[in-house]
């Protein structure tokens, strides 16, 4: 297996801010794969991860401008997806865009993933299709198929076997502990999204279906996705006992039995639907879309409250009355900590030990602490004992020479922060007030600038 991948210069027009790029895993694609990369490339750096085809594939995604990843043999489409992962961990890239080489995702709808990320900064944006437009029986199949989940999950998802998607780099590097490798990944990771507390959205997206072969085996399937269901549904009973949350959907099973001998039947008439006779070996053209350019998630310093979503309304207020315990066993009371006596700044960052963009910003943490000796910084850990024991944390803090203060999370600053993704960091003043809201990693030019803002108050 080769993981090196060949390389490429980046196209001219290029997003700026966060670093994106459009991951697609291909197989025997080398009618479509070279128009899916050209257009996509009018936005992002396109990767091609191909999933030990026997065509031309990888030639002619490379002929096209893409990166490209070779492994072999084949080893299916989420083994494909986690090596793009890797590369794009490796690369320093933010998130990527998955879709698929057949050309039924339009890169033209590229847009309203980025436009989504902007502005809310989800870690997982599913294209949502519309079932009816789907031809018979896919439909019916995948209907069933998204009943079957929503009762396994506990929560409704339009479009749970979508391959087009935008994945952060923090659900990235979730998805490592899946066993799923083939089509069942895509599945599994909305259950690593949800049992990780990301947030997971939608954008709807255009259904094409183009006479494309699919390279599921429709009884492998079944048998995958209904052990994936019965997986989640085991997992998802766990966590909402663990929390102690209720049992939604209770109703959905008494429906789904006879169901699911209807989705088997139209699994099994996929085989016809979609054999080699029905191939178009013609290659597909999208329209030329112009470029776009793509608007950082991390905001600039500001103290407009409507600027940030209503969960995150503590802006401009006194910061809330929570005690956090810190590892030693020690009580802090937020308030008192930031309304002390000798006037000090609190950074109260929220972080994981598995998070990489934690890892990145904790140098910078520590030495506005270490320089400056009107700030302070309370790093507050969102794992649980079991994700994290306070030794391990200790250990974390070990290994990178960190002496910051940590606390363990409570539900309470959770809500009352907003805190829907890490690393997140919350600048309070002398006051005791609210200031600054920062979304991902900090470095030292951002914390000088909110210091500065301060200051010249």
């Amino acid at each position: 297996m080769n993981n090196k991948p060949e390389t490429h210069p980046e196209p001219a027009k290029h997003t700026t801010g966060d670093r994106l790029a459009i991951l697609v895993p291909a197989y025997n694609e080398a009618a479509r794969v070279a128009d899916v990369v050209t257009a996509a490339r009018e936005y992002l750096p396109v990767l091609v991860v191909d999933d030990g085809s026997t065509d031309d594939t990888a030639a002619r995604a490379e002929a096209a401008g893409a990166i490209v990843q070779r492994q072999s043999p084949n080893q299916g489409k989420g083994a494909a997806l986690l090596a793009g992962f890797r590369w794009a961990l490796d690369q320093g890239y933010d998130a990527v865009i998955m879709l698929d080489a057949d050309g039924q995702h339009d890169p033209a709808e590229i847009p309203a993933f980025l436009d989504a990320y902007a502005a809310r900064q989800p870690d997982l944006i599913i294209g949502e299709r519309n079932f009816r437009q789907m031809p018979f029986p896919r439909n019916i199949s995948n209907t069933i198929g998204r009943w079957l989940f929503a009762w396994a999950l506990g929560q409704p998802v339009r479009d749970n076997q979508s391959g087009y998607r935008l994945v952060s780099r923090r659900l990235m590097e979730a998805t490592f502990s899946s066993s799923e490798h083939g089509f069942e990944f895509e599945v599994d990771m909305i259950v690593t999204c949800v049992t990780h507390g990301c947030r997971l959205e939608g954008v709807p997206i255009r259904t094409i279906y183009a006479g494309e072969t699919s390279h599921i085996q429709p009884w492998h399937h079944l048998t995958n996705y209904l052990r994936v269901i019965r997986r989640t549904r085991r997992v998802m009973k766990r966590t909402r006992r663990d929390t102690r949350q209720g049992e939604p959907l209770r109703w959905l099973p008494l429906l789904l039995l006879p169901l699911i001998g209807i989705g088997a039947a139209a699994l099994i008439i996929i085989t016809t639907s979609d054999s080699d006779d029905s191939r178009t070996s013609g290659a597909i053209t999208f329209a030329s879309p112009p470029p776009v350019t793509f608007v950082p998630p991390t905001l600039l310093p500001t103290s407009d409250a409507t600027a940030v979503p209503p969960q995150a309304s503590v802006l401009d207020k006194q910061v809330p009355d929570i005690s956090l315990t810190t590892l030693e066993g020690n009580t802090i009371r937020l308030r008192d900590m930031a309304a002390s006596a000798d006037g000090q700044i609190v950074f109260l960052n929220f972080w994981a030990t598995w998070c990489e963009p934690c890892r990145r910003e904790m140098p910078a943490l520590q030495a506005a602490q270490d320089d400056h000796d009107n700030v302070t910084v309370l790093a507050v850990n969102i794992e649980t004992p079991a994700e994290a024991s306070d030794d391990a944390i200790r250990a974390f803090l070990d290994r990178y020479g960190l002496s910051l203060t940590v606390a363990r999370y409570t539900q309470p600053v959770l809500q009352d922060f907003g805190v829907v993704q890490i690393p997140i960091t919350y600048v309070i003043d002398r006051d005791g007030i609210v200031r600054f809201r920062h979304i991902g990693a900090l470095d030292g030019d951002a914390i000088t600038t909110y210091l500065n803002e301060m200051d010249t108050d």
